[in-house]
């Protein structure tokens, strides 16, 4: 039997939603992806077939939205889990530097649309009587990064995180999250190749000296959305190739 058999995923269209999607599908869930653009979803939805999902289907989300992400639930169903990988990122700056437009912007999407996922999913869960949710932090859930409005939204995550592990435990749901640090995504290596980041100097700041793979953080997800971890909840766990114990050290 599957360890996954069904899922849903918003913010499955790249990056780490993406790596958990084809995770699951080689498990054989059936998969929702959801997610803002619809030819990047389609073609993860169709990855996720050839991979071996029992289905996927591409479904277009605004995760700041109640009505869309209603709608989303009201196709998808009651999923075993639920996965929580929307989010942007934001360019290092000074707390005092910050536009309240982008910080808006941030919260709406990483700690508002987790939110409001976690809540229109969570009661559907309620209601069944089992579930599993994993939302997506940061190294920002741990560490002042000085990211003004991202670093705050993603220790509200894990905070979340924790208040719905006890609030939904009762009811047979576990709730967790995944901590990536820096993870060798499209985006982070386009910016290595414009000469924006410099991969040594990453590497070095971790104590395996190393990269995370947007896999690794799919094989976490894996084993925290299954009857694996059927005692773990409530738990923020970093993939971060050793990054919070290096840096300080």
């Amino acid at each position: 039997m599957a360890e996954i058999e069904s899922a849903v995923i918003i913010g499955g269209t790249s990056g780490i939603g993406k790596a958990v999607a084809l995770r699951f599908a080689q498990d054989g869930a059936a998969l929702v992806i959801a997610g803002r653009d619809a030819a990047r979803g389609e073609g993860v939805a169709q990855k996720c077939r050839d991979a071996g999902a029992a289905e996927a289907r591409f479904v277009a989300v605004d995760v700041g939205d109640p009505k869309s992400v209603a709608a989303l639930a009201d196709g998808a169903g009651t999923p075993q889990v639920l996965v929580n990988s929307a989010g942007i990122l934001q360019s290092g700056q000074h707390v005092l530097d910050q536009d309240l437009d982008q910080d808006e912007q941030l919260w709406r999407i990483n700690y508002r649309g987790t939110l409001l996922a976690c809540q229109v999913f969570g009661r559907l869960m309620r209601q069944a009587g089992r579930g599993a949710i994993l939302n997506v932090g940061s190294l920002a859930s741990f560490a002042p990064l000085s990211l003004p409005a991202y670093t705050p939204g993603k220790h509200a995550v894990m905070a979340l995180t924790g208040i719905l592990a006890a609030e939904l435990g009762p009811h047979g749901i576990r709730v967790n999250a995944v901590a990536p640090g820096y993870t060798l995504s499209d985006g982070l290596k386009a910016r290595i190749a414009a000469g924006e980041r410099d991969p040594d100097a990453i590497t070095a700041s971790t104590a395996l000296r190393k990269f995370v793979a947007p896999a690794d953080v799919a094989e976490a997800a894996l084993f925290l959305c299954s009857d694996r971890a059927a005692s773990i909840t409530g738990v923020t766990l970093p993939v971060d190739a050793g990054w919070l114990v290096q840096a300080p050290y």
